[in-house]
Parts: C-alpha cells; structure tokens; sequence
C-alpha cells in the first residue's frame, strides 16, 4: 500500500496528470481543421497529408500498451516523463517541420505520448486515497472526450492568429513544463509487476496496423482491385491471428485477449470502433471538403 505522505499532495499530482491526458488528447484533433492548409504549405496530396493524423494514432495504438507494461515494470512515474518527454519533443520537431515527411515521422514520436493514458490510471490506482480513485479516473478518462472537442474548436482561432505551427509550438511548451513538473511532483509508485516484455507481439501489432492502414489510405491511388489492395487482407489476417496467439501464451500479454471475451468488454471495444470510425472519417474529410473552393465544382 502507498505511504501516507505520498498521498498528502495527490491533487498536485492529479493537476499534472490531467494535463498530461489533455495534451494527449488535444494533439489527435487539433490537425483535423488544417489538413487542407497543411497540404497546400507542404505542396503535397490528400491521402499524404491524411497520415498526419493517421501516423500519430497509429503510434498511439501501438504505444499505448507498450508504455503502460513498461510503466508497471519499470515505475510509472519515470514512464510518464518519457511520455510526456516524446510528446513535447514531437510537437517541436513538427513545428520545425520543413517537409511533410518529417512532420509525419513527428506525429510518430507524438505517439509514444499515448502512454500517458493507462499510466495516468496506474498513478491513481497507486497514490490516491482509497475513495477518490474512482472520481479521479472518471474525470481523467473525460478529459479524453473533452480534449478532442476541444483541439477541434481550438484549432481554427490559433491558426488564423498564430498560424498552423504554433498548433505544435503550444503543445511543446505545455507538455515540457508538464514533464518537469511531473519529476517534482509525481510519486514513484511502489507497485511492481515485473516480467519480460515480449517483443514479437508488439511487431506484430504494428505491422498489422501498419498494413490495415496502408492498405486502406493507397487503394484510391493503387486501385481497389489492385493485387496489393486485395492481398492485404490476407496478410492482415495471419498477422493478426499470430498475434492472438501470442498474446495468449506470453506470461504477461500487453493485451489480455482473454479479457477480450467479455461481453461487456468486446461490445464496448465494437461500438468504439463504429464511433471512431465514423468521427474521424468526418473530421478527417470534411473540413476538406467545405474548405474546397467553388471553382473546382
């Protein structure tokens, strides 16, 4: 159990994870409304410029789970600054950004910062009292809707004031300062669960996403009928069913397929994919297409 006096000043703690996860997830949708404007500075096409967003929830997926395992390893706390550390050190390679190719390796690193999410709830779990924990993960785990709604909101007044780098510029300094802070601030948890980390899922996982995605954002350009269109799924699918495999036999899976079964757990997986699906097929589309002069019909 947590020492008494690590809980003496969890709300400071509580302050510094909060804007850990709204950094987080402020970054998914703050590049939603100026894809087009990014595509015209950067000279280069829809579907490229689509990856900007698409990179960094890529390596978020990937990330997430990654970082948390590592987290209940290694300390949550030293794994919350490297998060926080790749969040702010992405968001200042993507202000630099002089192509669109290193802003997309930048929405990469961004990524890592996904772990954020289930070391923010492992923080909690360890250093807060007993009956503020549920409180606590409630309104964490609303920041995540509130953030999003509000990168979208956000991102049309700083970018007609500022323009579209400070985008990254103000999510460097926020999540810098979070990170010192954090040092200061955030206790390192006690709680360990120790265990290799196994590594082929973790490929696995990410070459199954990478080729979902690729895929999937090229078959316009490559033709829905086109051999590589069409055998990517089956590629897909041994991935996928190697990773289960994987995930089932390893001591200490970074996903509990098990867990998976539950109806209460794979239905809400599902309708979270059926929402995040049609949520960012519209904000990814549609900015673009109201912001696409009359001219071009």
């Amino acid at each position: 159990m947590p020492s008494a006096g690590r809980r003496t000043h969890y709300w400071l703690t509580f302050a510094v994870l909060a804007v850990a996860v709204s950094s987080y997830s402020l970054m998914q949708s703050l590049t939603v409304p100026v894809l087009s404007e990014i595509e015209t500075q950067m000279d280069t096409d829809q579907t490229t410029v689509t990856w900007v967003l698409t990179a960094y929830l890529l390596s978020a997926s990937v990330f997430t789970p990654v970082m948390g395992r590592l987290g209940d390893a290694y300390g949550k706390q030293r794994l919350l600054v490297i998060s926080l550390g790749a969040l702010a050190i992405g968001s200042l390679v993507a202000a630099l950004a002089p192509s669109i190719e290193v802003l997309i390796f930048a929405r990469v690193i961004q990524g890592a910062g996904g772990g954020v999410l289930p070391l923010a709830f492992g923080v909690i779990r360890d250093e807060f009292p007993v009956a503020k924990v549920g409180g606590a993960v409630s309104i964490i785990s609303s920041l995540l809707a509130v953030g999003f709604g509000a990168g979208i909101v956000l991102a049309g007044p700083i970018t007609s004031t500022l323009g579209y780098h400070w985008l990254f510029w103000l999510p460097f300094i926020v999540t810098a300062v979070a990170a010192v802070v954090s040092i200061i601030v955030v206790p390192e948890s006690p709680v360990r669960t120790p265990g290799r980390i196994a590594v082929l899922p973790v490929v696995l996982l990410s070459s199954w996403l990478v080729a979902l995605l690729l895929g999937l954002s090229q078959a316009p350009k490559w033709g829905w009928g086109s051999p590589g269109t069409i055998g990517a799924p089956g590629g897909r699918r041994d991935r996928s069913h190697s990773l289960d495999l994987r995930r089932l036999r390893v001591d200490v899976p970074l996903i509990d397929m098990k867990m998976m079964r539950l109806p209460g757990v794979w239905t809400t997986n599902l309708v979270a994919l059926l929402v995040g699906t049609g949520m960012y097929a519209s904000f990814g589309f549609i900015p673009q297409f109201n912001q696409t002069p009359s001219s071009n019909g």
